[in-house]
């Protein structure tokens, strides 16, 4: 059984990594004007809402583009009203969890995917869907085991960034967006 353990460990650990990289992200795409104050009194500003009724066992992907009032997420599918106009699911990918929340100005929406596909093709994919949106691509960085880029439009006020970590064989991604409610419709 020890064998079992360490490799499951270190799974863990990647994942964790990932969830971290995500946070960040998120973090990234609120509004840099918000102070924690603020953020604690708001009644949009809570911890990740609970599972939906939408959650499944397994991946759906299907979605409508129209934006739903209010914050929401999910796991291994894709949340009611999230807006694959601005965030397209690349081919061959699986959604983990999706997040989404129109409510706020600029609005925020994520992604969490695995595939198959190589960090390169990923970075490659998503490149030509946000310059073919307005963005504008900034030079990729990597942190650590971590591959990103970021995309901006508007004077830097929408902006969104692709993260790519690759974990015991397993490329998993994120796609965070912080763009103005107008862009969703």
């Amino acid at each position: 059984m020890p064998r079992m353990t360490a490799p499951l460990r270190d799974r863990r650990g990647g994942l964790i990594g990932v969830i971290a990289v995500v946070a960040l992200l998120l973090a990234g795409c609120s509004d840099s004007g918000t102070t924690n104050a603020q953020s604690a009194s708001s009644p949009t500003a809570s911890a990740t809402p609970a599972a939906t009724a939408t959650d499944t066992a397994s991946p759906t992907v299907s979605a409508s583009d129209t934006p739903s009032s209010s914050a929401s997420s999910t796991v291994n599918a894709l949340v009611p009203g999230f807006p694959t106009k601005v965030i397209p699911i690349m081919p061959g990918s699986t959604p983990l969890s999706t997040s989404y929340d129109a409510t706020t100005n600029p609005a925020k929406a994520s992604l969490i995917a695995s595939t198959s596909a190589t960090s390169a093709q990923i970075l490659s994919y998503y490149s030509g869907q946000f310059t073919g949106q307005g963005f504008t691509a900034v030079s990729p960085t990597k942190v650590g085991s971590t591959d990103s880029q970021d995309f901006v439009r508007s004077n830097g006020k929408e902006t969104v960034n692709v993260a790519v970590v690759v974990v015991d064989g397993r490329t998993t991604y994120t796609v965070g967006a912080s763009v103005n409610p107008s862009a969703l419709q």
